[in-house]
């Protein structure tokens, strides 16, 4: 039976383009050990080999990272076989589609030198275009995730997205023609990212706000890891208007909900893990639940990840530009609020002290208003998208891979 796989080609899909050139799919675990000379008959004996070799090796790592990293390694090198069909983001918000052809190679002194041979199909999938429990697969955290389960879509998109091979070809023939460009992918800014989790915490009825670090006083904008990126609020809304009423004036801490958000583009290594949780921890004091965001989180530090959120509390979201793709790897742990240091933000930031106010008028407002008065929350916390269309187009002018 032919297999589906979804593959990544370097973070942030960062290899596609010379996987595209070159006609291969490759995979960087123990890069610098050639697998041709380890037999490959008895998979568990081969699989308990290399998971030794891995933790020789990366002496930091557990043997739960290394069991999974191992076992990527198994399906790209041997577990697929010639005829299967593989999917690699482009990081433009689609998938190339590749058909496998040749059996394992190793190409030292590569990132990706674990390699196989394939054929690139003449097709581009839209994730646009793939069912929502597609979407769900294809999204998963892993080097490849096997969605063979889909092969009947799978194979409907790729015949039904197959563009002209003529005209592609005439299209590269005078493209090729061209005096080669040095090429320079302008990096995505931290701060582009802020509307991305905005638009995913409107889904979750958060409200959330941008806190600009630059509109500190003067004399507070040096002092380190004291303000969040974004704020955030959520109400307890019951149905029952008496009900929220009630709620309100007993329990007025149960009523909302306050969030606080580091935000960063990349988390590749333990030592950054480390440094932005401990910056989210100190920014977050205050609020009931805080988390740190990154649109890019190494499958490495997942394990050190699981334990600092164990010892510490602090949630863990990886952002997609797609709300449905956004995950909650680890949730927050609540917490009381504290007051100090909230009045210390009031004072330091101007930003911070009128969602504060806006989120009190909230909770104050007469029945009779209160609608009035959320929707002026609503004007000045951080606007989401209105369709898929204008997210693409955001990431686009923003240089968001998506």
């Amino acid at each position: 039976m032919k297999q589906y796989n979804r593959i990544m080609l370097g973070e942030g899909s960062k290899y596609i383009s010379d996987c595209l050139k070159n006609n291969y799919i490759g995979i960087g675990f123990l890069k610098d050990y050639d697998l041709s000379s380890i037999p490959y008959d008895d998979e568990h004996e081969w699989r308990q080999k290399l998971i030794a070799k891995f933790l020789e090796v990366n002496s930091d790592k557990s043997a739960v990272t290394a069991r999974n990293s191992i076992g990527f390694l198994w399906t790209i090198c041997y577990g697929l076989k010639r005829g299967d069909v593989v999917l690699a983001s482009n990081g433009e918000g689609g998938y190339c589609v590749a058909e496998i052809l040749g059996d394992y190679y190793y190409a030292p002194n590569h990132a990706l030198p674990h390699r196989r041979e394939v054929k690139w199909l003449n097709v581009v999938i839209p994730r646009s275009a793939m069912s929502q429990k597609l979407k769900n697969s294809t999204g998963s955290i892993g080097t490849c995730c096997n969605v063979t389960k889909y092969a009947d879509e799978l194979q409907h998109l790729i015949a039904t997205t197959e563009t002209s091979s003529a005209a592609t070809t005439a299209t590269a023939a005078m493209e090729q023609e061209k005096p080669a460009k040095p090429s320079r992918q302008e990096p995505y800014r931290e701060r582009s990212l802020h509307r991305l989790l905005a638009n995913y915490l409107l889904e979750h009825n958060i409200q959330s706000k941008t806190i600009f670090h630059e509109s500190s006083n003067r004399a507070d904008q040096a002092q380190k890891w004291v303000h969040p990126d974004m704020v955030g609020v959520e109400y307890n809304e019951f149905q029952e208007a008496a009900t929220r009423s009630l709620l309100k004036a007993a329990e007025t801490k149960e009523y909302i909900a306050l969030y606080s958000y580091e935000l960063k583009r990349v988390i590749s290594s333990d030592h950054q893990l480390k440094e932005y949780y401990f910056q989210a921890l100190s920014n977050s004091s205050w609020a009931n639940y805080g988390y740190l965001v990154a649109f890019e989180i190494s499958e490495d530090v997942m394990e050190e990840m699981a334990r600092l959120n164990r010892a510490f509390g602090i949630g863990v979201i990886k952002l997609s530009p797609y709300s449905d793709d956004t995950k909650e790897l680890f949730p927050a742990k609540r917490n009381e609020l504290d007051y100090y240091t909230i009045d210390k933000l009031c004072r330091i930031n101007p930003d911070f002290k009128n969602f504060i106010t806006k989120v009190t008028k909230v909770i104050n407002a007469p029945t009779e208003v209160l609608d009035d008065v959320k929707g002026g929350l609503r004007k000045f916390c951080d606007k989401g998208f209105s369709s898929q269309d204008e997210i693409l187009a955001y990431c686009s002018e923003s240089h968001i891979p998506c």
